[in-house]
């Protein structure tokens, strides 16, 4: 008899950031392209604190943009990440001024 397990194709992995050193978190992103990284809450006790980081753009939706931001690391309490945003412009964005 053959035992298998069945794991959805989009599943994602989740990584304590915290609990990891900078560099591993990093390279579990590039590893992986996309993850869930958690952290604890520096407010509210035994919390977690967690979203969705990436690679590089090939990982976000349409209508998104790649953002730097930063999570707490063994090590470092900013380690460099990325995540997808939906991109809204403002209204005096120059890039969408109609011109006549």
């Amino acid at each position: 008899m053959l035992a298998a397990s069945v794991v959805p194709a989009d599943a994602i992995s989740r990584v304590r950031s915290d609990l990891n050193s900078c560099a591993a978190v990093q390279a579990v992103v590039q590893r992986e392209g996309a993850v869930i990284l958690q952290h604890a809450s520096k407010r509210v006790p035994n919390y977690l604190l967690y979203d969705r980081y990436v690679a590089n753009r090939s990982f976000c939706a349409l209508g998104e943009v790649l953002e730097r931001e930063t999570v707490p690391a063994a090590d470092t309490a900013s380690c460099r990440v990325y995540v997808c945003k939906r991109y809204e412009p403002r209204f005096n964005d120059e890039r969408f001024i109609f011109r006549h």
